[in-house]
């Protein structure tokens, strides 16, 4: 077999121009269905039907054969039994197919006999030059070809993430949460038995590609560690690979066998191997995505340091805790910061770390505290707990709607940007804020016109445009704030990140997520501090690796 490098070996099956699905049937009951259906979505180039029983399948004329398709077959995709899978490969082979993705199960994860039959199809495949994905996995996607080479219709986008996993559940599971939160995947690959291409060659391929900010893996087994360590070390140092590997427990470790036929191993040893080649290991789907999202939005931290703000106590409490607890140093507030937050928050406040302004309701005041706190050498990072979505404030405001007309306050009216006057948004949209968040102290104001101007300095201006809808009753002004108020809170946190250089991680407070793609990029927030502070301790672990290695 000629040598390739892994992009050149790997393009076929990524980029393919033209796809034929072994096993395609107009039985909505069968996987051949489904997966020639997600092979027809959104795919530009030519997609073959190939089943010997039907003249045609969901319209397309069907092929008795591989080989009695006109023209070239970049890739052949495998949904029949494993049986006949030998035979097909043969087929692909006297075609001159490039790549294959073999969907059907039924081999080394059954035990010694279908062990025989993959290394079987991996000796045919190789004497043709054809490189595949599986045995036994739920197919891939690709951003690139906008090729859903799915066994079953999944959501998914677009994006900066590349997965590569040994299950095809998880890895569903993972895409789905994904796409709810709005981020997308340039590459995706269910690779189950791997019995050709392997998890550490995928991640190989990602990290050539520009495309591919952050690496995820699901791993049951490996073949090689030595190998995995020599190809992954290579990229962890210069983008982030995130791994799951369960099989910790013996329990875990039979499920594994019987799953993909992977061997799971000592833990101790997978524990090593990650650490050699620098992977950021985690321990559930939901951590796994958490961190991937961490360090597609935020920089990386310079130290250990972090500060944290919360509008609650008991939460600081607990964040402090678990930053501690994950190794992160909660610090001791310089005496010039804990002066100056005397002079903006009562003299209940906190006067430490976490900073808690004590139930204090002038939120343009706390507003103050993360700007100050990002500014400080001292701190490397930051956790601003509960304005993820900024909905306690934006309940605050929606409260009122439920007053007779005679209890509710006048609200200051909001306008639209006028030839005469294009700073119009920003006066009205300060005026309101200030009012509702601030008491309408003037001070407030002028305080909340600051803030804006930096958003907006920075091209964010989205939020004002939401000030500008014609409102007739106090809930649809309090709807209409809260939006606005959203998308500035967002924009605001992006800006001092970006700015200083820092992590600014968020909290919700509610086991709710929040998002914004704004034009400076994602914002996003974290249910929970004890999520919060894994994904910064997660961020810190990477930096530590990389000024190792350097």
């Amino acid at each position: 077999m000629p040598e390739y490098s892994i992009v050149e070996e790997l393009e076929p099956l990524f980029n393919p121009r033209s796809v034929a699905v072994i096993g395609a049937t107009s039985n909505w009951n069968k996987w051949g269905f489904s997966t020639f259906s997600c092979a027809l979505d959104g795919f530009g180039g030519s997609v073959y039907p190939v089943n010997n029983k039907r003249e045609a399948v969901l319209g397309h004329k069907a092929f008795e054969w591989v080989t009695d398709i006109p023209g070239e077959v970049d890739l052949a995709m495998f949904v029949i039994p494993a049986s006949g899978v030998p035979g097909a490969m043969e087929n692909c082979v006297a075609k001159k197919v490039k790549a294959a993705v073999i969907i059907s199960a039924g081999f080394a994860e059954t035990g010694e006999e279908g062990r025989k039959l993959q290394d079987e199809v991996l000796e045919i495949a190789r004497k043709g030059g054809i490189r595949f994905v599986g045995p036994n996995c739920m197919g891939f996607w690709s951003a690139s070809s906008k090729l859903k080479g799915f066994m079953w219709p999944m959501p998914i986008k677009a994006g900066q993430l590349a997965f590569v996993t040994q299950g095809g559940n998880i890895g569903g599971a993972v895409a789905a949460a994904a796409y709810e939160r709005e981020i997308g995947f340039h590459r995706y690959v269910s690779c189950g038995c791997a019995a050709d291409i392997q998890i550490e060659d995928f991640v190989e391929y990602f990290g050539r590609d520009p495309e591919v900010k952050v690496i995820l893996t699901y791993i049951e087994g490996l073949a090689s560690g030595e190998r995995f360590i020599e190809k992954v070390g290579k990229v962890t140092a210069k983008k982030p690979v995130v791994v799951l590997k369960p099989g910790k427990t013996e329990a875990a470790a039979k499920a594994i066998r019987a799953h993909s036929g992977a061997l799971a191993g000592h833990d101790e040893i997978y524990e090593e191997a990650f650490r050699k080649a620098g992977v950021i290991r985690t321990e559930s789907p939901e951590e796994l995505l958490d961190v991937a999202i961490g360090f597609l939005t935020q920089p990386l931290p310079r130290g250990r340091n972090v500060a944290i703000t919360t509008p609650g106590g008991s939460y600081g409490v607990l964040c402090a805790d678990y930053c501690a607890s994950l190794g992160l140093n909660v610090i001791k507030l310089p005496e010039e910061i804990v002066n100056d937050f005397n002079d903006i928050f009562p003299s209940r406040w906190s006067h430490g770390n976490p900073v808690d302004p004590a139930g204090d309701r002038n939120i343009i005041a706390y507003l103050k505290a993360p700007e100050a706190l990002v500014k400080l050498d001292e701190v490397d990072s930051l956790i601003f707990m509960g304005f993820g979505s900024f909905s306690g404030l934006g309940s605050t405001f929606a409260q009122m709607s439920d007053l007779s007309s005679a209890e509710y306050p006048a609200i200051p009216q909001t306008t639209a940007a006028s030839p005469a006057n294009p700073d119009e948004p920003i006066q009205s949209f300060s005026s309101l804020f200030g009012y509702v968040f601030g008491g309408g102290d003037s001070k407030a104001i002028d305080e909340v016109a600051r803030l804006v101007s930096l958003v907006v300095g920075s091209g964010e201006t989205d939020f004002l445009n939401d000030l500008s809808q014609s409102t007739t009753t106090p809930r649809d002004q309090s709807e209409m704030l809260t939006q606005a108020a959203n998308h500035f809170i967002g924009a605001l946190i992006l800006h001092w990140s970006q700015s200083y250089h820092k992590p600014i991680v968020t909290t919700t407070f509610s086991e709710t997520t929040f998002y914004l793609n704004l034009k400076r990029g994602l914002y996003y927030s974290y249910p929970t501090p004890q999520r919060a502070a894994k994904v910064l301790a997660k961020l810190v672990q990477y930096r530590e690796y990389l000024e190792r290695e350097a």
